[in-house]
């Protein structure tokens, strides 16, 4: 496997374990790695996890 496609694997798994939530990290390197496309599903996420703590 060539060092290019390797690469593009490793960050794919990352992006998969960050949006499972399954890797915490914090939101800037969470942007960095899924990218501008997918960051939107990261602060859905972020606003249900505040919405969950003031219902309670």
């Amino acid at each position: 496997m060539s060092e290019k496609s390797e690469e593009i694997r490793i960050k794919y798994k990352y992006k998969e374990l960050i949006l499972k939530r399954k890797l915490k990290t914090d939101i800037e390197s969470a942007k960095s790695i899924v990218g501008p496309d997918t960051a939107y599903h990261l602060y859905q996420q972020l606003k249900n996890d505040k919405d969950r703590k003031t219902d309670k």
